[in-house]
């Protein structure tokens, strides 16, 4: 088996070192990758991004949100969660057993005397609580499992950064199932770190087999900073690859009750309306029609309304405030 090092805690680089070894380079050989991110939301393929996060909240704490291209639910990244990947050679569908990457899992924490289970499809627990859950995609017979391992992450920025009103959205894309998660280090010797947990584990991840750690080339560090460019940092990808969504906010403020009820499709506003007892003077076709097409972020919002004369169409609520239903915050 090949292992290798992304040397970065960067999520849009790790995805996409994952991606480039599924999908450009064959080694000839099954590969192991360990690596960690800085503070980030990683979402499913099939998911829609705004439902799955508390974007004010991922805004206000530079929380990054980024898509992977594995299915499955949402899950929080940061330095103290571990995330493992396996590329793996000539697998069909039927060949896929989650429980041959979990075993190796169960039997590290073993080593320091904590007992895991293995919990459904894919979660790993201890004591009934999540710690671990995996999701995996397949490319012309090459297998990418990956999985999370929370060993010592923030679990209140966790369920802040993924907690989102479920009355908010209605949308096609895949939900994730809330668990209650609990971090490895509770159950772990308290001078056990992260790192010395890494090299375990890796040990167990390997089972046994000859490893030789490749080196990526400037070749393949330049097909990795490409994907990173052209896709893991761009918006089309981690927000504009959204099922069809019907988005409804309401909030009051001292002018008046605003309610917008938006449809959006791929990442675009396809409609808008808006409804409550603000005291505007004027229909609201104008403001409505000028929404139609734009781009659903809140810059992209501003600068569409930026010389509509809001007091006529919304009396004593504010700009600002008109944006901020819509948004959400």
């Amino acid at each position: 088996m090949i292992y290798i090092e992304t040397k970065s805690v960067h999520p849009w680089t790790n995805l996409a070192f994952e991606e480039y070894f599924l999908r450009n380079l064959d080694l000839g050989d099954d590969i192991l990758m360990l690596w960690q991110n800085e503070p980030t939301i990683v979402v499913g393929r099939f998911q829609n991004t705004l439902e799955e996060i508390n974007q004010d909240y991922t805004d206000t704490h530079g929380i990054h949100v980024i898509r992977r291209i594995s299915g499955g639910g949402a899950v929080y990244h940061d330095l103290g969660n571990l995330c493992f990947s396996f590329i793996l050679h000539g697998i069909t569908t039927g060949m896929v057993d989650a429980s041959r990457f979990a075993r190796p899992v169960v039997q590290a924490l073993a080593q320091f005397g904590i007992q895991a289970e293995v919990s459904g499809r894919n979660d790993l627990t201890i004591d009934g609580k999540k710690f671990s859950g995996n999701a995996m995609a397949l490319q012309k017979q090459r297998l990418l499992f990956h999985g999370t391992l929370l060993y010592d992450t923030d679990l209140n920025v966790l369920g802040d950064a993924l907690r989102v009103a479920p009355d908010k959205i209605e949308s096609k894309g895949v939900k994730s199932v809330k668990s209650r998660v609990t971090n490895i280090k509770s159950y772990a010797p308290k001078d056990l770190t992260i790192q010395q947990f890494k090299e375990t584990l890796k040990h167990f991840l390997l089972d046994g087999s000859e490893s030789q750690e490749y080196f990526p080339t400037s070749q393949d560090l330049g097909g990795i900073q490409q994907l990173v460019e052209q896709k893991y940092q761009s918006w089309d990808w981690n927000f504009g690859s959204n099922p069809s969504s019907n988005v409804f906010y309401a909030r009051r403020f001292s002018g008046g009750k605003i309610e917008a009820h938006l449809e959006i499709e791929k990442g675009y506003l396809q409609s808008c309306q808006f409804t409550g007892d603000f005291l505007g003077l004027c229909e609201l076709d104008e403001v409505e029609q000028r929404l139609v097409g734009v781009r659903y972020t809140k810059q992209d919002v501003e600068n569409a309304l930026a010389d509509v004369e809001f007091k006529k169409y919304f009396g004593l609520v504010s700009r600002e405030e008109v944006i901020a239903c819509m948004m959400g915050l």
